[in-house]
C-alpha cells in the first residue's frame, strides 16, 4: 500500500515536471536574452531524472511542442518510455499566405463562370435589288432632210477618200454594159431600180446582187411629183418594187430613193412611208447630169470637178431615149476619180449593221 502511494506521488511529481517544461517551451526565448529556453534548459541543467536521463530533444516546431512523459510498471523500474503527446496550440495569430485573400476559403472549388450563349437573332433582311429596265425598243431610223449636198444618209456619211457611183430608173436596155464596164474596172455601184423594170428584167436583177453591187428601191413606176401622192399610194409605190425585188434577189433593199428627188419636206408623207417601210432616204451629192446628153466629156467634167469626200453621184442606167453619152463617159469618170485619189465603193447593204 505504501508503495503503490509512492508510486503515485512520484507520478505527480513527473506530472508537475512536465508541465514545468511546457511552460518552459511555451516561453519565447526572446524574451530572456543570453539564456536557452524550452526543455534543453532543463536537461541540461545536470539534475538527473528520477527515471533516468531525459534526451534532449531538437528545438520543436513553432506551432505545437511534444513532451514525453514516463510511464512507470507496475514492478516498480522503468521498463520503457511512453509517448504521450501534449499539443500546445500556438500562440500567435495564424500564419497567412501572401498575397492570399483572408476571407478566401482556399480549399473552396471555384466556380466556374457561366458563359454566355449567344443567341441568334433575325437574319438581316436582302437588300431591295432593283428590276433591270426593259430595253427600249430602238427607235425607228430618222430620215434626213434631202437637200444639197445630200451626202447624208440618214446620218451615214462616207469617210476619207471614197465616193459612190449610183445608178437610176433601171434595169433597162444600157445596164448590162455598165454592169460589164464596173467589172472590167474592179469597181462596184449602187443601182436604184424601178419595181415595174425590176419585174420585168429579174435576171439583170439578180446579177446585179451577184457581182457585189447594193440595189435601192426607186419606186414602182417612177411617177412625178412623188411627194404630192396620197400616203397609200406612196405606200403602195413603195411596198410593190419591195415585194418585186425579194421576188428576183430573196433580199429586200433597205435604201429608198424619190423620184426626181421629190422627197418633200422633212417629217412630211415621203419620210413617214420611208419609215414604215424601214427603208432610208437616199439623196447625191453631185448630179452628172447625164441624162441631159450634154457630151461624155463634160459628164466627166462635171463629175470629177465636182466630187469631195464622201460623195454620192448621181447617174442614170435606163429612161429616155438612150443611155449612150453615159455609157460612153463612165470609164473616163472611173479613171477621173481613182486619179484624184478616190476609192469608189457600192453603199453597204445594211448601213444600220
Amino acid at each position: 500500500m505504501q508503495r503503490r502511494a509512492g508510486r503515485v506521488a512520484l507520478v505527480g511529481v513527473l506530472a508537475a515536471l512536465a508541465a514545468a517544461v511546457v511552460a518552459c517551451a511555451a516561453a519565447d526565448p526572446a524574451a530572456n536574452p543570453g539564456r536557452p529556453g524550452g526543455l534543453a534548459a532543463i536537461v541540461g541543467s545536470g539534475s538527473p531524472s528520477p527515471a533516468g536521463v531525459l534526451a534532449s530533444s531538437p528545438a520543436p516546431a513553432p506551432t505545437a511542442i511534444q513532451v514525453t512523459v514516463p510511464e512507470l510498471t507496475v514492478a516498480g523500474t522503468i521498463a520503457n518510455l511512453a509517448a504521450p503527446v501534449v499539443t500546445v496550440p500556438p500562440t500567435g495569430p495564424p500564419p497567412t499566405t501572401a498575397g492570399a485573400d483572408p476571407t478566401t476559403d482556399p480549399t473552396a472549388t471555384p466556380t466556374a463562370t457561366p458563359t454566355a450563349t449567344a443567341t441568334a437573332g433575325p437574319e438581316p433582311a436582302a437588300p431591295p435589288t432593283t428590276a433591270e429596265p426593259a430595253p427600249a425598243p430602238a427607235p425607228a431610223p430618222a430620215p434626213v432632210v434631202v437637200g444639197p449636198p445630200y451626202t447624208t444618209v440618214l446620218g451615214w456619211t462616207g469617210e476619207g477618200t471614197v465616193a459612190y457611183l449610183t445608178f437610176d430608173d433601171g434595169p433597162g436596155p444600157a445596164t448590162g454594159q455598165i454592169l460589164d464596164i464596173l467589172a472590167a474596172k474592179g469597181v462596184k455601184a449602187t443601182f436604184c431600180v424601178v419595181g415595174q423594170r425590176v419585174a420585168e428584167n429579174p435576171d439583170l436583177v439578180r446579177r446585179i446582187v451577184a457581182e457585189g453591187h447594193t440595189l435601192c428601191n426607186h419606186s414602182w413606176d417612177h411617177p412625178t411629183g412623188f411627194a404630192a401622192l396620197a400616203p397609200d399610194v406612196l405606200a403602195g409605190q413603195i411596198g410593190r418594187t419591195q415585194d418585186a425585188i425579194v421576188a428576183a434577189t430573196g433580199v429586200g433593199p433597205r435604201y429608198l430613193r424619190a423620184p426626181e428627188g421629190s422627197f418633200g419636206d422633212p417629217g412630211g408623207s415621203v419620210h413617214q412611208a420611208a419609215q414604215q417601210a424601214r427603208t432610208l432616204l437616199l439623196g447625191w451629192a453631185v448630179d452628172s447630169k447625164d441624162w441631159t446628153k450634154p457630151g461624155p466629156g463634160t459628164i466627166v467634167s462635171t463629175v470629177v470637178g465636182a466630187v469631195s469626200p464622201g460623195a454620192i453621184i448621181l447617174m442614170h442606167d435606163a429612161g429616155g431615149t438612150d443611155r449612150q453619152q453615159t455609157i460612153a463617159a463612165l470609164p473616163g469618170v472611173i479613171d477621173g476619180l481613182q486619179a484624184a485619189g478616190y476609192t469608189l465603193l457600192p453603199l453597204p447593204p445594211d448601213p444600220a449593221g
